[in-house]
C-alpha cells in the first residue's frame, strides 16, 4: 500500500506539500476549512530563484511565472527617482500562483469546508477529526493552515503568534485605471518610499484576464507598513458592525473613517504616483504583522510547515518560498516510505 498523508490547509503550503508528496508516490488529501474557493484578494508575491525552481518542480510548467521589474528605486516626495539599484526580479500574484498549483490536485483529493478540530495518533496511524463528522486516518498529518492554526498545539503547545507592533495596509489597482504619467514609474520598477518610521512599496503583478503579463493588462500591488500600538490596532480592527476583531478584519468590515484617514495620510506623505495608487484602491486591506517561532515542527506522525510553524515578515517576500521549501524538503526525507525516522533530521 502507498503511504498516505492528510494535509490540513488548502493554501500555498498545503498545495506545495500535496504536489511534493504526490511525486514521491504518496496518497494525499487536502482539507481546507473555508467552504468556498480561496482568494488572495490580489496580493502580490515577490519570487526568488528557489521559488521558481520549486513551482516548476510542482507543476512541470516552465511558463512565465509573473511580471519583471529590472530595478528597485526610491522616490522623493515629488515623485522623482533619487536612488536606483539594479535587481531584476519576477513578481507574481497570489491568485495566479494558487491557480497553477491547484490544477495539480484532483478535485477528488481537495476538500473545502473541512474544518479539522482534533488530531489523535498512535504507533501506526494519525487520525484527523472534522467538524462535519468526517474522520481521516493516514500515516502522516501535515498541519499547513497558517499562522492562526489552532492545531499547532499538537506539535508545539508553547508557540503563539506575537504582534510585531505594526500593520501592512495593502491593495491592488488595474494598470488601465492609473494615469499615464504615474504608470511611467509604477509599471517599470519595484518602488520603495520611506516616510518617517514607515515604508511603502509597489510593483507590477499579473492581471486577471487572458493576457495577464502584458503592460496595460496587469495590476500594481502596494503595501504600506505603518506603526500601530495595541490601542491603535484595536481601533483599526473595530468593524462597521461593531464587532471587535483580534488579529485581522474582513475587508468589508473596515470602517469608512479608517480608510479616509489613510487617503489623507497618503496625500500628506506620499509622492504623487503612490498617492494616486492608494486613492484608486476602493477597498484597501489591513494585515497586522505577527511573528511566530516554534521550537518543534514534529510530534511523531504530525508535522507543521509554512506559517503554521514559522513566519517570515512580508518585507522580503519569503513566506511562500519558505513554505515551498518546507514542503519539498519534507518530501525528500519521506520518499515513498512510512518510516518516519528521518523526520528528526528534517526538523533540525
Amino acid at each position: 500500500m502507498k503511504p498516505s498523508a492528510t494535509i490540513i490547509g488548502g493554501s500555498m503550503a498545503g498545495l506545495f506539500a500535496a504536489t511534493a508528496l504526490s511525486k514521491k508516490g504518496w496518497d494525499i488529501s487536502v482539507h481546507e476549512k473555508v467552504p468556498v474557493p480561496l482568494s488572495g484578494r490580489g496580493a502580490g508575491i515577490a519570487t526568488y530563484d528557489e521559488l521558481a525552481d520549486l513551482v516548476f518542480k510542482a507543476t512541470n510548467n516552465n511558463n512565465v511565472l509573473g511580471t519583471t521589474a529590472k530595478s528597485r528605486v526610491s522616490l522623493d516626495i515629488n515623485g522623482k527617482i533619487i536612488n536606483s539599484y539594479d535587481y531584476p526580479q519576477v513578481y507574481t500574484s497570489w491568485q495566479y500562483l494558487f491557480s497553477i498549483l491547484r490544477e495539480q490536485i484532483s478535485n477528488n483529493d481537495y476538500f473545502m469546508g473541512d474544518d479539522c478540530i482534533k488530531i489523535e495518533q498512535n504507533e501506526d496511524k494519525a487520525m484527523a477529526f472534522f467538524e462535519n463528522g468526517k474522520k481521516k486516518e493516514t500515516d502522516l498529518i501535515i498541519v499547513a493552515n497558517g499562522i492562526k492554526s489552532e492545531l499547532r498545539t499538537y506539535v508545539d503547545n508553547k508557540a503563539y503568534p506575537q504582534y510585531a507592533g505594526y500593520v501592512g495596509w495593502r491593495g491592488v489597482v488595474n494598470e488601465e485605471e492609473i494615469s499615464k504619467k504615474s504608470l511611467e514609474t509604477l509599471s517599470n520598477y519595484f518602488i520603495v518610499v520611506l516616510p518617517y518610521n514607515q515604508q511603502i512599496a509597489s510593483y507590477p503583478i499579473a492581471g486577471e484576464g487572458e493576457d495577464p503579463f502584458t503592460k496595460g493588462n496587469r495590476r500594481i500591488n502596494w503595501i504600506w507598513y505603518k506603526p500601530a500600538p495595541d490601542e491603535a490596532l484595536k481601533s483599526l480592527l473595530l468593524g462597521k458592525s461593531g464587532k471587535q476583531y483580534i488579529d485581522g478584519i474582513p475587508p468589508d468590515e473596515i470602517r469608512t473613517d479608517i480608510v479616509q484617514d489613510l487617503y489623507e495620510e497618503a496625500n500628506d506623505k506620499l509622492p504623487p504616483q503612490l498617492k494616486e495608487l492608494v486613492e484608486m484602491t476602493a477597498q484597501p486591506l489591513i494585515q497586522p504583522i505577527f511573528d511566530l517561532e516554534s521550537q518543534k515542527m514534529r510530534n511523531n506522525r504530525i508535522v507543521t510547515i509554512g506559517d503554521a510553524a514559522f513566519t517570515a515578515r512580508p518585507h522580503v517576500g519569503m513566506g511562500v518560498t519558505k513554505a515551498a521549501m518546507d514542503a519539498f524538503t519534507l518530501s525528500e526525507y519521506l520518499e515513498d516510505s512510512t518510516n518516519l525516522d528521518d523526520l528528526d533530521k528534517w526538523e533540525h
